[in-house]
């Protein structure tokens, strides 16, 4: 290095720092670290606004291409000039008024999570005002601060919400030739709803499948609170606190996950039966030589399945013949099994009602889509035009109340050792109703937000209500109190599932994830 070289460079460092302590400073450095996202929320009130075109929607303006965002829209002369919120904490990495021309201004900030991810929330058809200007690039903003306004832009004022992976600094064209999930955008409702939950303090941990992928059968949860989750290509293998430590994909379609002599099986719909060891492989199998189309009923010790040319089977305790079978029963959409009877729904609402042993019961259409519970007594419990009835053996229906509000789908009912009833009317107006075992009315809540087909059970003083629309609530079983209320994005092509573990973790399935909860945290003072 000559002299004169040396000292241009010393003259440089100068004019960035203060010589004698060095410090460099680069424009992302001087910004440092803009936090770690510890709360989430949607850009603009969504009482207020809603969503005009949905991600991933194809546009016949842009020659099909798919829609990269989420369009929220407020209203005839309502929507121009109203604020726009950051979703979390973050970095700005891209602020343009101009970034999309006649289309308004784009801004796309960085935020970071408590697990690491990164992530990068866009907002276009923007403008920046006097009162609402755009934050520069690289400066720190927090949630909820206002990072500008909607802008007057074509067909209508609206913001456009992106989530990314990847593309801090780019505002694309808010439209794809390739699905918005395969370049690295997410669905903006989903992430914020998912990540509202996943920061609560009742979130202990979550195992989140990929894209559209459903479990086929209720997880296999071992004794250590380890699980086993088949979809519809593969076995999961999850620790206690819900990481995925392997996986294995299947030689053919499988209906479910079981047990036999202390070992997990997986059951092919071929018949075929294989234990799952715990290192990954697949280990010895055997066939019962009945093709299979149903996940597996826990019937005593019996596996009952549907089969393709309609037969209900019982496999036997062995997991290797036939115990008996019951000819003529079509596909169902819903079962339950009580200690004394089968209920299956098909999907023309048909109630078909089957013994243990396998005996035909009854056969009942209904004119709306009912739900079905066990009785503390082992009948079946069936919610069905406005009438809660049970059924017993021998298949005689007593009504247990009448006249009751609440859309049969979205409704669910449970008790309690003392006598307690509780019920949510579901519908357009839903409530929880507790009742003493005479039927005197004890208290009502209202859960006006509360949609989805709903599961509802007690423990520990508590009751815990979910649905397939992602609600997931605790409350305090004497008076109705609502201690906890989480919500993540539903799906009402999903069953629901929950299992509480000798570690204190409430295992809830909803959706395409499993949740891991802290009971105590969860149910707060209702336990």
């Amino acid at each position: 290095m000559t002299k004169r070289f040396a000292s241009l460079l010393k003259m440089a460092l100068c004019s960035l720092c203060l010589c004698g302590s060095i410090a460099f400073v680069f424009p992302a450095q001087a910004q440092g670290d803009c936090g770690i996202v510890n709360s989430i929320n949607f850009p603009v009130s969504r009482d207020q606004f809603h969503i005009m075109q949905d991600f991933g929607a194809p546009s016949f303006r842009y020659q099909g291409r798919y829609h990269t965002g989420e369009d929220y829209y407020g209203g005839r002369g309502t929507s121009f000039g109203q604020p726009v919120s950051a979703i979390a904490d973050g970095r700005v990495t891209y602020s343009a008024p101009t970034g999309w021309g006649r289309d308004g201004g784009v801004l796309i900030i960085e935020h970071t999570f408590p697990d690491g991810s990164v992530y990068y929330s866009m907002y276009g058809h923007m403008a920046s005002t006097d009162a609402h200007p755009f934050p520069q690039k690289f400066a720190c903003v927090k949630a909820g601060d206002v990072v500008g306004t909607v802008g007057d832009v074509r067909p209508a004022p609206h913001v456009h919400l992106e989530v990314r992976s990847n593309n801090p600094d780019t505002p694309g064209a808010g439209y794809s030739t390739d699905p918005p999930t395969e370049i690295g955008d997410l669905q903006p409702t989903k992430f914020i709803l998912d990540w509202q939950a996943w920061l609560s303090p009742a979130h202990k941990w979550h195992l989140q499948l990929p894209s559209d992928q459903r479990p086929i059968a209720p997880p296999f949860v071992l004794n250590d609170g380890s699980m086993l989750v088949l979809t519809s290509d593969r076995i999961r293998f999850s620790s206690p606190d819900g990481r995925v430590l392997w996986r294995i994909i299947l030689p053919q379609p499988a209906v479910g996950i079981t047990a036999y002599d202390l070992h997990p099986i997986v059951v092919y719909a071929d018949g075929t039966m294989q234990i799952i060891n715990l290192d990954a492989t697949l280990g010895d199998h055997w066939t019962t030589h009945v093709n299979l189309d149903s996940a597996p009923l826990s019937v005593g010790d019996l596996l009952v399945f549907h089969t393709p040319d309609n037969t209900l089977v019982a496999i036997s305790a062995d997991r290797r013949s036939v115990t008996w079978q019951l000819a003529n029963i079509p596909p169902f959409v819903q079962a339950t099994v009580t200690p004394n009877i089968i209920g299956l729904l098909t999907e023309d609402n048909t109630l078909i009602s089957v013994s243990a042993q396998g005996q035909l019961i009854n056969t009942t259409p209904l004119s709306d889509t009912p739900f079905m519970t066990s009785a503390q007594d082992g009948n079946l419990l069936v919610y069905a035009q406005n009438t809660l009835s049970e059924i017993d053996p021998s298949g005689t229906w007593a009504k247990v109340s009448e006249n009751l509000t609440g859309d049969s789908a979205s409704s669910t009912w449970t008790s309690t050792a003392d006598g307690s009833r509780y019920f949510l009317a579901g519908g357009t107006s839903p409530n929880l109703t507790a009742t003493d075992y005479q039927g005197k009315t004890l208290w009502q809540v209202p859960l006006t937000d509360v949609t989805g087909h709903a599961q509802l059970f007690s423990k520990d003083k508590a009751l815990v209500l979910m649905t397939t629309d992602g609600d997931l609530i605790s409350l305090q079983a004497a008076t109705g109190t609502i201690c906890n209320q989480l919500h993540i994005y539903g799906d009402r092509r999903s069953s629901l599932w929950s299992d509480f573990g000798a570690d204190g973790i409430l295992r809830v399935g909803l959706a395409d994830q499993i949740l891991g909860l802290d009971w105590k945290t969860f149910v707060g003072n209702c336990g």
